[in-house]
């Protein structure tokens, strides 16, 4: 009986050792499984490096970061070979020398490139186990840390260019603010010298300054309107068909009597017909062809300003091409890089009078941008400068102004009209009077504001074409005067002309109590259009 006793005690003892052994299996197993869940949660692996051995293992976690199948057999050259080339596999291997000369632990964030190509960055955090002074081993974590880094850095480049714009908006401000001062000193200083100027021809003279003075200030006014809807992304362009040859035209007239007054030379070469209509925004177009003219007129002294227009054709699509040159005072190498920021118009040297708000290049070649065209810049100090513009444009019908024309019947082309068109190029006013007489009406002219005051004061019109930018009293001043003396007929109304067509020009034409906005070039039916409007309030009267 205790034979028996004894024999079941030890089998009852050797079942516990069994079970016992088994737990402890099963809890190791359970533990692993635990662990290599957590390492795929936190999205960190383990590693180790057996120096002594030269051996090198990882974690699953670890493998799954780098990209390797399950079965994959890292060595201590492979790996750091995962590292990105230049900086950060240099990084690293500095990091683990360093490491297993001095036994210090490190934290480093680099950047590698999976097994399967994708740059990833991790975080690895290492330790050192030293024997008799020597490192026999290391080991640590490895953790994707990808998207954190990428977050972080996304956040410091937007702060980084918030910083920038924040700066340039502070730039933008103080330079303007300098802009400002010079023509309000113009204004202010020669306004009150004309107080106590008792000589007709210097007082003449000094309001020419004035005015010349608030001329540079609307258009560092406007300046600043376009380049502050431009960066702000509020520029909309809006596309018609138009003659091409007609706006053109209208620059280069407007700049021969400049370029007479300083003796230089003007060529101007059309590569195309008369009745060349493209689909494009022609206020744009008009903008870049006139600044780039207008520079190369300022900037020149002696000898000649060219600019040749044409249209090419390109892969099946047409582009404009204007080339503007001129043999004026050129640019070097630094100007030509920097000619495009705002404000750097200090073109060697050049004097007050010269000088620019510079602003308008660097709205020009924004707005080339835009329209998805292409602004090259050839220059030589001394020897003068060729501006090469390319523009994406569409070539529309002549036929389509044609067909649709305004229709005026007889009976309203029987009444009598009092018409007047104001505007300083001869061109212009000659034009839209050729117009006017298609249909049976001789307007009257005036070639700035104070005549055509002066005209309104003799004559009570019914209709008035009336230029915006104009010498001694502009299109908004005269309007102002005309209005405020009620010079004008019964539902008489005042039209607006001009090149300068944004949304602001437009609104301080209708608030000065201009009736309509016509951008110029014109054409016969924005113009048979305010006839016909007119005629038929004259008919309601009658």
């Amino acid at each position: 009986m205790d034979n028996f006793d004894e024999q079941s005690s030890r089998h009852n003892t050797s079942e516990r050792s069994i079970s016992e052994d088994l737990e402890g299996i099963t809890k190791d197993c359970s533990h692993n499984t635990l662990y290599e869940k957590l390492q795929s949660v936190a999205n960190i692996g383990t590693w180790a490096v057996d120096l002594e051995n030269s051996e090198i293992s990882w974690s699953s976690q670890t493998k799954a970061i780098h990209e390797v199948p399950s079965n994959y057999v890292p060595s201590l050259e492979t790996a750091i070979g995962f590292y990105k080339e230049g900086y950060d596999r240099d990084e690293i291997t500095r990091i683990v020398s360093h490491a297993i000369k001095t036994g210090e632990p490190w934290n480093a964030t680099l950047q590698l490139v999976t097994a399967k190509g994708n740059s990833v960055w991790i975080e690895t955090h290492g330790m050192v186990e030293m024997r008799n002074g020597k490192c026999v081993r290391l080991f640590g974590t490895f953790q994707n840390v990808d998207n954190s880094v990428k977050l972080r850095l996304e956040l410091e480049h937007e702060k980084r260019e918030a910083q920038r714009a924040s700066r340039q908006r502070g730039m933008l401000l103080s330079r303007i603010s300098h802009e400002l001062k010079t023509p309000l000193n113009g204004i202010t200083g020669m306004l009150q010298a004309i107080k106590f100027e008792a000589r007709d021809g210097i007082r003449q003279k000094k309001a020419d300054l004035a005015l010349h003075s608030a001329d540079r200030l609307l258009s560092l006014i406007n300046d600043v309107l376009d380049y502050t809807a431009i960066i702000n992304g509020e520029l909309t362009l809006k596309y018609s068909d138009f003659c091409i040859r007609s706006l053109v035209e209208d620059i280069v007239d407007a700049h021969k009597s400049t370029c007479k007054d300083k003796g230089i030379r003007l060529f101007a070469a059309l590569s195309f017909d008369d009745l060349t209509y493209i689909h494009g925004d022609a206020a744009r177009i008009s903008q870049v062809i006139t600044h780039l003219l207008s520079n190369a007129v300022k900037f020149t002294d002696t000898g000649f300003v060219s600019i040749h227009v044409s249209l090419k054709q390109r892969s099946g699509n047409h582009v404009l091409l204007v080339s503007v040159e001129d043999s004026g005072v050129g640019m070097g190498e630094s100007e030509l890089t920097n000619m495009f920021r705002p404000f750097e118009n200090d073109r060697l040297n050049a004097s007050e009078d010269l000088n620019g708000n510079g602003l308008g290049l660097s709205i020009i070649n924004q707005l080339v941008e835009r329209m998805d065209g292409e602004l090259d810049v050839r220059s030589t100090p001394g020897k003068g400068s060729c501006f090469d513009v390319t523009l994406p444009v569409e070539v529309a019908d002549a036929e389509v102004e044609q067909d649709n024309a305004v229709s005026i019947s007889s009976d309203l082309l029987g009444l009598p009209l009092n018409i007047l068109v104001v505007d300083d190029n001869d061109i212009n006013r000659l034009v839209l009077g050729s117009m006017l007489e298609k249909y049976g009406y001789v307007p009257d002219e005036a070639e700035n504001g104070e005549v055509a005051v002066q005209r309104a004061r003799e004559k009570q019109y019914d209709l008035v074409f009336m230029d915006y930018a104009m010498p001694l009293l502009d299109g908004v001043g005269a309007t102002h005067v005309i209005l405020q003396e009620q010079l004008l007929g019964r539902n008489g109304a005042i039209i607006a002309v001009t090149a300068n067509t944004s949304e602001d020009d437009k609104a301080i034409c209708l608030n000065a109590g201009m009736l309509d906005f016509l951008a110029k070039p014109i054409t016969g039916k924005d113009v048979a259009q305010q006839l016909k409007n007119m005629l038929l309030k004259k008919s309601t009267i009658a």
